[in-house]
């Protein structure tokens, strides 16, 4: 029997543990030992206690840092949450060592969680990193814009890393002072990208392993269509509250001929009752999508991987919202293939309106999502999940299955 620790540092909402989830219901059903540290407890209580996994609270920058400018690339995402603040950093990696040490895994499956591959390094545990492409940075040095968009200085990029190097190499972490040449040796090799190359944030990658996208709530409800609008068109929504732009959107398809469905994870009930109708229905929590986008004409959603990827799947274009930086990445992947439509900065009720008419009326996002769904149509979730935990396994230790070190400094 081996352990593994799942760990979640950055980002929010579902999609990591979406993800995370079937394969260490793999790795349990196979007679291991797994547990997570989680960025967000709320979430891990929704969907991992349920099944009886347990979990702890991931150690978490509580001060985060204010650039001068929006991060570039992925040292100064690192910047931002602390990286060359040295007692926060230290603070964080010994809190992982401790962490490593009581738990003793014989492999850390890093979803988006930096400073616990940082700690484990430093302590000789092995890791690896899995997610959708943009928690996983190209191995190059320094590493590669996220704005590729805006023109940065070539020197910016260097001095970022070089900053977060002096800072992590004088931290009496490194066992033997041997230390860091560069910052993309933060990640492990042979990373597991439940994505596909053309949904890739930075693009597709030479020698890089697609598992194919796990996404998708077993125990989430089913729900069947509004009929008020007849025979008309069928959109999904699925937002979330805190968007600007999530009431504005839901009042246009209010006033639609259209039957809708709003998936808006914890929208409260006065919300609800405002918009709700005979051909509009709003659901405050996660619902299947896959019989729902089976039978829609369009998704309107903010860009996060899982729903991305599930849309194409089912050949359904998409309407695209981001509110993140890593959610923008995504949605230009699908826009670049020709399946969807990004809403720009401009996010009036008209420019909503324009955006949702012409992708309704463009064949060609439709033809381009149906294209992808055809040739990956047999990459299904469980694929994908099973090809992750053969990964995992192939990078677990046999020589010591609780393998761990009592080398927390002081």
């Amino acid at each position: 029997m081996s352990r593994f620790l799942f760990a979640w540092e950055l980002g929010a909402n579902y999609g990591h543990l979406v993800r995370d989830l079937p394969v260490a219901e793999r790795l349990r059903a196979a007679g291991h030992a797994v547990s997570f540290a989680v960025s967000d407890t709320r979430t891990a209580a929704e969907l991992l206690a349920p099944r009886g996994l347990p979990f702890v609270q991931a150690p978490l920058s509580l001060r985060p840092v204010r650039l001068a400018h929006p991060p570039a690339n992925y040292a100064e995402l690192l910047l931002a949450e602390g990286w060359s603040d040295r007692y926060s950093l230290l603070g964080r990696v010994k809190a992982w060592q401790a962490l490593i040490a009581l738990i003793r895994p014989s492999l850390i499956v890093a979803d988006h969680a930096p400073t616990a591959l940082l700690a484990a390094r430093c302590c000789g545990t092995s890791c690896i990193a899995m997610g959708s492409g943009f928690e996983i940075p190209p191995p190059v040095s320094p590493l590669p814009s996220i704005r590729p968009w805006e023109e940065i200085p070539e020197s910016r990029p260097m001095q970022s890393e070089a900053l977060i190097l002096d800072c992590l190499n004088r931290l009496p972490i490194v066992p033997g002072g041997n230390p860091m040449k560069r910052l993309a040796d933060l990640m492990p090799p042979s990373p597991v990208f439940t994505t596909f190359a053309e949904l890739d944030h930075y693009g597709a990658r030479d020698g890089a392993d697609y598992v194919g996208s796990i996404h998708g709530m077993a125990a989430a409800k089913a729900i069947c269509w509004p009929v008020g609008a007849g025979d008309a068109q069928r959109i999904v929504v699925y937002l979330r509250p805190n968007q600007r732009t999530t009431e504005t959107v839901i009042g246009i398809l209010a006033s639609m001929k259209a039957n809708v469905i709003c998936v808006v994870p914890g929208v409260g009930k006065s919300f609800v009752d405002k918009y709700a109708c005979a051909h509009l229905s709003i659901v405050p929590s996660p619902v299947s999508l896959s019989s729902l986008l089976g039978e829609a004409d369009v998704l309107i959603g903010y860009g996060s991987s899982g729903v991305i990827a599930e849309s194409l799947l089912a050949g359904m274009p998409l309407l695209m919202i981001p509110q993140t930086l890593e959610q923008y990445l995504g949605a230009r992947r699908v826009e670049t293939i020709g399946a969807g439509i990004i809403l720009g900065q401009q996010r009036s009720r008209t420019d909503i309106e324009m955006a949702l008419e012409k992708l309704l009326a463009s064949p060609s996002c439709r033809h381009a999502a149906e294209s992808f769904s055809a040739k990956y149509r047999s990459i299904t979730p469980e694929h994908a999940a099973g090809r992750a935990t053969a990964m995992i396994l192939a990078a677990t230790p046999t020589d010591s299955p609780h393998r761990h070190t009592d080398f927390i400094p002081s």
